[in-house]
């Protein structure tokens, strides 16, 4: 504890434990990926995704928020980004006329999807959409988290649902696949191997295990090596965070941010 908390006076208060809290927020979070999937079926073009798939573009939807007569569309601009309204009116315009509303109700269960076209491609939008209630609540997702996610919608649409069609997508835990196999661990004539590197020291301690820094006989590089205490992780009930992280650093490569090059595995 950072500080102690003392009663000025007789007080009655609530407590939650830490278990029960993450059970709430997960149950919550669960409920939350189950409306959204509701909404990607109704999405015509996602109609060839498996349910794993849904669920995996469900958790990757963003919620944005806008107010009375901000464009959500620009007719004639490229397209990239595909809406799903919950919450809120907005008026179709085309060529500077309305042409119908669309009308969605979070307490009512109804949604409404547009722009979905920008998944397969970069063609202008064919009408601009405006907010006409005093505010409006929706999900995005734009092609290239798409891509990130599953790969290229026109390739699953080809495969017509098969996740055995396309063998160049690589396989990871949770049956999430990811477009880019460059982005895979090294294997092969490059992979680190853990005998091969030698411990300098310690870097620092976390709520999961401890960062040492580590480096490789042969190139001489350096690497950060996480140990994460396996008993700990199955006691809080982190196992699927833990893989998420893992499958999050396998999908990026950039030098700003870190990059994971390997992992093992130990009895602890």
């Amino acid at each position: 504890r950072a500080a102690t908390i003392k009663a000025a006076e007789n007080s009655v208060v609530w407590i939650i434990d830490r278990g029960n809290f993450k059970d709430i927020l997960m149950k919550v979070s669960n409920e939350k990926i189950k409306e959204y999937v509701k909404y990607l079926n109704r999405v015509e073009v996602l109609h060839p995704l498996l349910a794993a798939e849904k669920k995996a573009l469900a958790q990757a939807l963003v919620e944005m928020h806008f107010t009375k007569d901000e464009a959500i569309l620009q007719q004639g601009e490229a397209g990239n980004t595909f809406y799903v309204l919950y919450e809120g009116e907005v008026a179709v315009v085309k060529d500077g006329k309305e042409q119908v509303r669309l009308r969605a109700s979070q307490a009512g269960g109804t949604a409404e999807v547009f722009g979905e076209r920008a998944l397969l491609n970069n063609e202008p939008r064919a009408a601009s959409i405006v907010v006409v209630s005093s505010t409006a609540k929706a999900l995005a997702l734009d092609r290239d988290s798409f891509n990130m996610l599953l790969g290229p919608l026109q390739d699953i649409i080809k495969r017509g649902g098969d996740p055995q069609a396309n063998p160049e997508l690589p396989q990871v835990a949770g049956g999430n696949r990811f477009a880019n196999p460059k982005n895979q661990l090294l294997t092969g004539a490059d992979k680190i191997l853990r005998k091969d590197l030698s411990r300098i020291g310690l870097l620092g301690c976390g709520g999961f295990g401890a960062v040492e820094l580590w480096e490789h006989k042969k190139t001489g590089d350096s690497y950060a090596l996480k140990g994460l205490s396996k008993g700990h992780i199955v006691k809080t009930g982190m196992q699927e965070s833990v893989m998420n992280e893992k499958n999050i650093l396998m999908m990026t490569n950039s030098p700003f941010i870190i990059r994971l090059y390997a992992t093992y595995d130990g009895s602890q």
